[in-house]
């Protein structure tokens, strides 16, 4: 499927303060100066999607700086030591959506439907680790009605939403039953069975889905995901999930700064000025125009020094925890799949299995003996990876005491990824009086542009096919070169 996308709201030309703070002075004597058209923040899958276009296709001069040691993003792969064997415990699969097959084609990439391990499900108390004897999963057949009634939805709604929000109702014209809570709806059109799966494949819903709107809902599991889910044709690369931003930082070379994080921004009437730290070397980089495709909270974006307008709208976010991780955890069962779920989600209240503060899976991966792990975690409070562990090397231990698992239950973490990100949940009110308008128009505000999975359904095949709609007009705003006006 080809979808072109343009950029179509109606935005005022950028009209950039300026700051009167002079940028903070780099602690190196003689910084290295880099000149740039555009400085890309974040180098996930829209950071590393967006150099490549601009760069190859669009003939602008990019820089890509990131701050871990890799690109990729939510891509994480373990690489089980003195072995070639590899296995995902970040992103599983790809939605075969817009631009995302010929981009794995760009770079010599095959595909192959993704099939997922079948596992034998161990369903436990999250507050004891007693197993959940009486709680009883969907049918089968339930489970795919469910999403045909979804799919039936959420299709009346798919151009307002998908890719991204471009085409979202103005203030106030917004569908009512967009802004319902989620809970509700799901018991009046029947579709609870079909919540399990919403939540293990898209992870929405830390903390519990019943009062989420159902604009949430959609944003996380719409059409695109559910047509892709009902006919089985997620795909995924052959070799790894991480062979394309591999292959992507050959092509790009000295165009990436990894492990390089910016310390203070200054927008001037040239264009936007970067202080960028790697490691003991500094860089002072001068930028037409920033590409921002990073997770936009107000602690991201606080060396851009946003002014009250930015604020008013990334303060609307709602921050929580997400970890992935590979662990090695000998007493649970190989070829097991253990969820904690609270236990008022038995005996078949759905919409409850995630109304606990926290959640965890841990999928049996890996070689046959290696009793390796996926730690998969969700929160709707933030923490840090130390706390991440602690919360789940406790949470195993629980099954030893309670008597549901034999032997030593010892949790040693192999590797742990954060995605741990701002999240959509604004009000009704706030949805109602505009906020995606508000969120949109910031686009070429006082020379940032931004993209990423806050801006689009949050998928790399749709945030590509976001970028695609951006690039053009961010091209035109630096060739017009307005400068920081």
């Amino acid at each position: 499927m080809s979808l072109t996308h343009t950029f179509s709201l109606s935005l005022p030309p950028p009209k950039l303060l300026l700051i009167s703070a002079l940028l903070t002075l780099p602690t190196t004597a003689n910084p290295t100066t880099l000149t740039t058209d555009i400085a890309i923040i974040g180098g996930g899958a829209s950071g590393t999607y967006a150099a490549v276009r601009l760069r190859e296709d669009l003939n602008t001069s990019i820089l890509l700086i990131e701050p871990r040691p890799n690109l990729g993003g939510s891509v994480s792969t373990y690489r089980i030591p003195s072995t070639n064997s590899t296995f995902e415990y970040g992103v599983q699969s790809y939605l075969p959506y817009g631009p995302a097959l010929p981009f794995f084609s760009r770079f010599n990439i095959a595909t192959e439907p993704f099939t997922s391990k079948p596992l034998t499900a161990l369903n436990v108390d999250v507050e004891t680790g007693l197993k959940l004897t009486n709680y009883t999963p969907p049918s089968l057949n339930a489970t795919t009605a469910a999403f045909e009634r979804w799919l039936g939805f959420v299709e009346k709604y798919e151009d307002m939403l998908e890719p991204d929000y471009q085409g979202f109702p103005r203030r106030g014209q917004v569908p009512e039953v967009l802004l319902e809570p989620f809970g509700v709806f799901a018991e009046s059109e029947g579709i609870e069975a079909a919540v399990p799966r919403i939540m293990t494949i898209s992870g929405v819903g830390y903390g519990g889905v019943d009062q989420l709107l159902v604009l949430h809902i959609m944003q996380a599991f719409g059409g695109s995901m559910t047509r892709v889910m009902l006919s089985n044709s997620f795909v995924k690369p052959v070799g790894s999930n991480s062979l394309l931003y591999e292959r992507a930082l050959v092509l790009l070379g000295t165009d990436v700064l990894l492990s390089s994080t910016v310390q203070d921004v200054m927008r001037t009437s040239e264009g936007v000025e970067l202080v960028v730290k790697q490691g003991s070397t500094e860089y002072l980089v001068k930028a037409r125009r920033v590409l921002y495709a990073a997770p936009p909270s107000l602690s991201n974006l606080a060396p851009f020094h946003p002014d009250e307008k930015e604020k008013a709208v990334f303060g609307q976010w709602d921050e929580g925890g997400e970890y992935v991780g590979v662990a090695k955890i000998d007493c649970l069962p190989e070829g097991s799949s253990v969820s904690f779920f609270p236990s008022k989600a038995a005996p078949s209240d759905y919409l409850a299995l995630k109304d606990y503060s926290y959640s965890i899976r841990l999928d049996s991966t890996g070689p046959t003996g290696s009793n390796l792990f996926r730690v998969v975690f969700g929160a709707n409070f933030t923490l840090n990876a130390d706390t991440f562990k602690e919360i789940v090397a406790s949470s195993v231990q629980k099954l030893q005491d309670a008597g549901t698992v034999t032997g030593t239950c010892e949790t040693e973490f192999k590797a742990v990824s954060s995605h741990s990100r701002p999240l959509w949940k604004q009000t009704a009110q706030q949805i109602q009086d505009g906020f995606v308008q508000e969120l949109y128009n910031l686009q070429g505000y006082r020379g940032v542009w931004y993209v990423g999975y806050a801006w689009s359904v949050p998928y790399s095949s749709t945030v590509w096919a976001f970028v695609d709609s951006v690039l053009g007009g961010l091209v035109e705003d630096v060739r017009g070169g307005r400068g920081v006006e």
